[in-house]
């Protein structure tokens, strides 16, 4: 998801402000814009693996989207101290595309959630199943009676 910083945040000049003055307004922006970019990148990759029944590594995505919201909240904070607000209203497109890829993410995990909880049902189910008929119980197990 590379792309021209130019062409995500563009900004209408302003009739008193200089051009050098919306450079460094851009600058200040720049990093917010990588820091979402990247938020989406990592997004995107573990909602397609859930939805594509892929298995993947939660902990290391988990640790890719806390270093992500990290970078992403010292980005922010800097980038307050110095645009103007017209200015950070402009990350608001990014905002509501990253809103947008966080709610699909969400309702992926919790189709994930539902089919391990189903999953491990089914197999609580035939444990209990089992034991019931005493095929499988502890007690015979420990008297070398099992099988």
């Amino acid at each position: 998801m590379t792309s021209n910083f130019s062409e995500i945040m563009p900004f209408a000049p302003e009739a008193d402000a200089p051009a050098k003055a919306q450079g460094e307004k851009q600058a200040a922006l720049k990093p917010v814009v990588l820091a979402i970019e990247r938020l989406e990148n990592v997004v995107d990759t573990e909602t397609q693996l859930l939805l594509d029944g892929a298995n993947p590594d939660l902990a290391e995505i988990n640790a890719r989207k806390s270093r992500g919201l990290y970078d992403f909240t010292r980005a922010m904070n800097k980038a307050a101290t110095l645009a103007d607000a017209p200015a950070l209203r402009t990350l608001q497109p990014l905002l509501d595309r990253l809103k947008q890829k966080l709610e699909r993410n969400c309702e992926a995990l919790q189709l994930h959630l539902r089919a391990v909880g189903e999953l491990s049902d089914i197999i609580r189910t035939a444990l209990e199943t089992q034991e019931a008929d005493g095929t499988y119980s502890m007690q015979h197990a420990r008297s070398g009676h099992a099988l």
